[in-house]
């Protein structure tokens, strides 16, 4: 049904105020909890076949996931792991040797997959001396060989077996999947976005006028964001939510924001952080003179492949990369590029099949830290 109002009372009211028309922008949305997503808080059992390792990480329908043992009957073990942890089965956060090993064993059917962030997991097990059934909750470690296979925040660099024992008994399963939330299309509820109830009531009025004082541009990277404003944030130097003096706030792209210390919680998609590599290439400022620069500009998920590739000191790699077909046409996007070498590390598989049919060869974020020695050799 079509409806007709007459505004005109009200817009001459509106004249005779005085009043301004305010300009304004959507810069979020409300994404509804999926049945899913529900699920896979409560984890729950899964074929390995519908794990998808492509990246690297395990993901299942376009959601981070990781995979734990929920069982652990052998003799009194439940009792131990129900009082530390720490003794129980490891949780993967990769294709790890280990999964591979347990692949080859026929032994997948008795992972549980889940995306909790606590840490925290449902375990069972049979008492074999008493024959009795036991459940309960305990906070299960990381499986380190996981960590070293994505080198997450270099943790090949740690040499000692304590250094990584006090490394996983760290380990932050937020940070970890708020670090790669580029690489997937969904991220688990609980994971970051802006707590809106940390601002002030006016932020959203306050947020555009910052971004209007400095022009819609990045004051980091200096990415002019006019016509995409969605993706410039404004920044708290202090970190304090309820500072909103002029001197306490920056614009910065999403990119930028998510970089920032402590800032790790903010989810940028992988479709915003190539749309952000183009834009920054098409007003060239994607060159790069250091090793820094790079760490900058790339995405975070793929630190870990730049770590290994600046301590064997290769020549430095393009970022954000776009390969043409032979009508000049952007086929494929990849996150590191040697363009006269023909090489790349993508995130998209689809990028990489792109690229590898107009001759490329690329590497997964995993396989180039599996192959560095390869791929180090290759660039020589």
């Amino acid at each position: 049904m079509k409806l007709s109002v007459d505004f005109s009372l009200l817009e001459q009211a509106v004249k005779t105020m005085g009043a301004e028309q305010i300009k304004f922008d959507i810069t979020s949305e409300v994404v509804p909890i999926e049945p899913l997503d529900i699920k896979l808080n409560k984890g729950f059992e899964v074929n390995f076949e519908d794990i998808d390792f492509d990246t690297g990480l395990a993901s299942y329908e376009g959601r981070q996931v990781l995979l734990y043992i929920k069982d652990h009957s052998y003799g009194d073990k439940i009792h131990r792991v129900l009082q530390d942890g720490s003794q129980g089965n490891k949780y993967h956060v990769s294709f790890c040797s280990t999964l591979e090993s347990m692949r080859n064993k026929g032994r997948f059917e008795r992972y549980v997959v889940t995306n909790k962030l606590d840490g925290i997991f449902p375990v069972s097990g049979t008492d074999t001396v008493s024959n009795e059934y036991i459940e309960g909750e305990t906070q299960l470690a990381v499986c380190q060989v996981c960590l070293k296979g994505i080198n997450y925040t270099k943790f090949t660099s740690l040499r000692t077996r304590d250094e990584r024992i006090h490394f996983a008994k760290n380990f932050n399963l937020a940070d970890f999947f708020e670090t790669y939330s580029s690489f997937f299309k969904y991220m688990p509820t609980g994971v970051a976005g802006n707590s809106k109830n940390q601002y002030s009531e006016n932020w959203d009025e306050i947020s555009r006028r910052t971004r209007e004082k400095y022009d819609f541009q990045c004051q980091q990277c200096g990415l002019d964001l006019h016509t995409h404003k969605r993706l410039l944030h404004v920044h708290h130097i202090n970190g304090v939510k309820s500072d909103n003096s002029s001197s306490n706030l920056t614009p910065l792209c999403c990119d930028c924001h998510r970089k920032q210390p402590n800032h790790q919680h903010i989810n940028v998609r992988h479709e915003d952080s190539k749309l952000i590599a183009q834009l920054r290439n098409e007003q060239g400022l994607n060159t790069s003179q250091s090793w820094k620069d790079i760490y900058d500009l790339a995405d975070p998920g793929m630190h870990g492949v730049i770590d290994l590739l600046e301590k064997h000191h290769v020549s430095l790699p393009e970022v954000g990369e776009e390969v043409q077909n032979d009508n000049n046409e952007v086929v494929a996007e990849l996150e590191l590029a040697w363009p006269l070498k023909k090489i790349g590390v993508a995130v998209s598989k689809d990028d990489a099949k792109a690229a590898y049919r107009l001759g490329w060869k690329v590497y997964s974020m995993r396989l180039a830290i599996k192959e560095i020695e390869q791929l180090v050799s290759s660039l020589r």
